[in-house]
C-alpha cells in the first residue's frame, strides 16, 4: 500500500488583527520579529511549507469610515507578509468595541485554507466584540452585536466544523478589557487557548510559543503516521499509545487529524488476538425468557483484562426471528489494563414478529471472535 506521508507538511497561519490606533505598537512588534518567528519554526519541523494570511479589522461606520475588514490571502512569500504587516496603518476608531466578528467571518470564508494543511487562526486585539454577550461597556454603538449578524463564537466553531481537528484557535488579548470576551471565544472550541498580554514585546513571544506547540504536534503526528505505515494500519490502539508514549486520547486525535489531512485512507484496524492477549476472558450474561418488542432490557457481561495495555472489544447482538435477522446493538468498549469490568448494556429488540426467537451475542477483539452465545427467548 502506498502512503502520502508527511515528508512535506503544510501549515496555514491566519492573523486576524485589530488595526485601530491602540494596536500600533503590537503590530510593529510582530513585523519586527516575523522573520525570526518563521525561521525558528521551519528549522524545528523538517519539510514545513508555511503560508501566512492576514485579515485586519476596524469597525462599522459611523464609528470608523475607513474600512471594516481587509483580507490578504495566504502566501508563502514571507517578505511579502513582512511588508504587508509593516504597512498596516492603525487608525483611531469611535466606540470601544470593534468588528471582531467580521474579522473572524472573513478569515473563515475569504481565506484559501488548504484542506490538507494544519491550520492556525490567531486573533489579536485589545477591544471586545460588539454586543451585550461580549461586553458591558456603555459606549457600544451596536449593543445587539455585529450589524451584519456575525458572531465570534459561531465563526470559530464553524471553522472547526469545516476542517475538524486540523484547526487550532488561539486568542491573544492585549488589554485586560478584552480578557472575559476573548477567553469566551477561545473556550468555545475544544483546545482553544487564550493568552493575556500587556506589553507589545510579549506578542511575538506568544506567537512563537503557539507555533512551536503546533510544530511539536506535527512531529507527534509524524511518529503516529510512521507507526501506522510500519504496521500496515493494523494495530492495537492501547499498545500503540504505550509504544509512542501518548495518551490514548492523544493517539486517537492524531489519527483523526491524519484522516482529515488525507495522510491515511482509513481508521486503523485492530490486530487479531495474539499470544499476549490470550488471557482476556469474557463471561456472557443472561437473557430473559420473555422480552417485549421495542422495550429495552438489561444485559450484563464481565470482561477480565490482565494485560498491561488497553483492550478494545466490540459487542454485537443480533435478533433472529422467523422474519429474519436484525441487529440489536453493535458497540465498542475499551477495557482498562489489569481490570475486571462489568459492562451493562441496554438492548432493545426492534421487531414486529412475535413468538419464538434467538438472540445471538458475540464479542470481538480486533477481527477475531472471543466468545459467542445464542439464547432462546420469546418476543411479546
Amino acid at each position: 500500500m502506498e502512503w502520502i506521508g508527511l515528508a512535506s507538511t503544510k501549515l496555514d497561519v491566519a492573523f486576524v488583527v485589530d488595526t485601530t490606533g491602540s494596536m500600533k505598537d503590537d503590530i510593529k512588534a510582530v513585523k519586527d520579529s516575523l522573520f525570526e518567528i518563521v525561521g525558528h519554526i521551519t528549522s524545528r519541523t523538517e519539510g514545513l511549507e508555511i503560508r501566512f494570511g492576514v485579515v485586519s479589522y476596524r469597525d462599522h461606520p459611523p464609528q470608523d469610515r475607513s474600512y471594516v475588514t481587509r483580507v490578504f490571502d495566504f502566501t508563502e512569500k514571507i517578505k511579502q507578509v513582512h511588508k504587508l504587516i509593516s504597512e498596516l496603518r492603525p487608525s483611531e476608531g469611535g466606540d470601544t468595541p470593534e468588528a471582531v466578528a467580521d474579522g473572524l467571518f472573513d478569515a473563515r470564508t475569504k481565506l484559501s485554507w488548504e484542506r490538507d494543511a494544519y491550520k492556525v487562526l490567531l486573533l489579536v486585539g485589545d477591544a471586545p466584540p460588539h454586543g451585550k454577550l461580549y461586553n458591558s461597556i456603555g459606549d457600544d454603538y451596536f449593543p445587539d452585536g455585529c450589524p451584519k449578524g456575525h458572531d465570534p463564537i459561531r465563526e470559530v466553531q464553524q471553522l472547526r466544523i469545516d476542517f475538524g481537528s486540523t484547526v487550532f484557535i488561539f486568542v491573544c488579548g492585549c488589554n485586560p478589557l478584552v480578557e472575559e470576551s476573548f477567553r469566551k471565544i477561545a473556550a468555545s472550541v475544544d483546545g482553544g487557548k487564550y493568552y493575556s498580554l500587556l506589553e507589545a514585546h510579549e506578542l511575538p513571544e506568544a506567537i512563537l510559543q503557539i507555533l512551536e506547540g503546533v510544530s511539536d504536534l506535527i512531529e507527534a503526528d509524524r511518529k503516529v503516521l510512521a507507526h501506522y505505515e510500519s504496521n500496515d494500519g493494523i494495530f492495537d490502539m492501547g499498545e500503540a499509545a504505550s509504544a509512542l508514549n501518548l495518551e490514548l486520547r492523544e493517539l486517537k486525535t492524531s489519527l483523526s487529524r491524519l484522516l482529515e489531512l488525507g495522510r491515511i485512507a482509513r481508521w486503523p484496524k485492530g490486530r487479531p488476538l495474539g499470544p499476549s492477549q490470550t488471557d482476556l476472558t469474557v463471561v456472557l450474561g443472561e437473557v430473559p425468557n420473555n422480552i417485549v418488542a421495542g422495550k429495552a432490557f438489561n444485559y450484563n457481561l464481565r470482561v477480565k483484562n490482565p494485560s498491561a495495555t488497553v483492550v478494545g472489544i466490540r459487542v454485537i447482538a443480533s435478533l433472529v426471528t422467523s422474519d429474519g435477522v436484525s441487529e440489536v446493538t453493535n458497540e465498542h468498549h475499551e477495557i482498562s489494563p489489569k481490570s475486571d469490568k462489568m459492562l451493562e448494556l441496554k438492548l432493545v429488540p426492534m421487531t414486529d414478529t412475535k413468538g419464538k426467537a434467538n438472540l445471538r451475542v458475540e464479542v470481538f477483539y480486533g477481527s477475531r471472535s472471543v466468545t459467542t452465545e445464542i439464547y432462546n427467548t420469546r418476543i411479546y
